[in-house]
């Protein structure tokens, strides 16, 4: 592990920094509903939904599986978060994205117990001439623990009209943000999984709605049928590659870093958003 990537903050890391405050290590519990769905286990793949489908999260209401995770029927992994964020706003959260990794400091305030390092080719989320989503819509080289796993992964943003059939709809849907990102391995070209965080507005803030598909890796310049791509997303080189409790590790990474981040987001932005 590089020097500089390391878990928690050593003496001297906030000094200067004026978000010292907002440093935490004692992070809050899983909300309720997250702590149920852990309780319960593994769901029926016919709950969970293809990445060819995610115009269901456009759908009035909740879907049948909101916390939880399961296997999809062509081998996926399926994960979904629902997390209230009272006070928190679609603008908080996109501002949130471009900002945080700047420095692995800001990127640790999120999850303490398990964010170590962030960082992109541009390094523009200071930049005053970009809008907040032009700031985090790039790679981000991300190195975190998920479960007791350290990952080293990359995440592309990408515009979420190039995943979903009718953007449109958006605002007809109380959603105020929609952020999507196809995640790879950093050691090889390889997709090991796509995220989309919806949030969507409710009478005291937010709440933010996680799809996870993860596992059956591929290498990108090959397609889905190419021999190699069958092999790697084999359900024992996936296994090897990602863990054999995926689906409960990142419930629960996602539960816990969203939770915290809605501890202290609205404030934060206030700092540095004053008049």
């Amino acid at each position: 592990m590089k020097p500089d990537h390391y878990l928690g903050m050593r003496p001297g890391d906030l000094d200067g920094k004026p978000y010292a405050q907002y440093w935490n290590p004692r992070m809050r519990p899983l909300q309720p509903q997250v702590a149920q769905a852990l309780q319960h286990g593994g769901e029926a793949g016919a709950l969970g939904f293809p990445m060819s489908d995610t115009d269901q999260l456009l759908k009035p209401g909740y879907l049948p599986l909101e916390n939880g995770f399961t296997k999809l029927p062509g081998g996926k992994v399926f994960v979904a978060v629902r997390t209230n964020m009272p006070g928190v706003t679609g603008a908080m959260f996109e501002w949130w994205m471009g900002w945080h990794y700047m420095e692995y400091e800001r990127y640790k305030l999120w999850h303490p117990r398990a964010h170590i390092a962030n960082r992109t080719d541009e390094m523009q989320g200071d930049n005053p001439q970009l809008s907040d989503r032009e700031k985090y819509m790039t790679t981000h080289y991300v190195t975190e623990y998920v479960g007791d796993r350290r990952e080293d992964i990359t995440i592309t943003f990408s515009d979420p009209a190039t995943i979903f059939s009718h953007p449109d709809r958006f605002a007809d849907t109380a959603t105020t943000a929609m952020v999507c990102g196809r995640v790879g391995l950093r050691r090889a070209p390889v997709t090991i999984g796509h995220l989309i965080h919806q949030i969507r507005a409710t009478p005291d803030g937010s709440e933010m709605r996680s799809r996870f598909w993860l596992g059956k890796p591929q290498l990108d310049p090959l397609g889905p049928g190419n021999p190699i791509n069958r092999i790697l997303g084999s359900n024992a080189l996936s296994t090897r590659l990602l863990g054999a409790h995926l689906g409960r590790d990142m419930l629960v990474h996602c539960g816990m870093e969203m939770h915290h981040l809605a501890g202290f987001l609205p404030d934060l932005y206030a700092d540095y958003h004053k008049a």
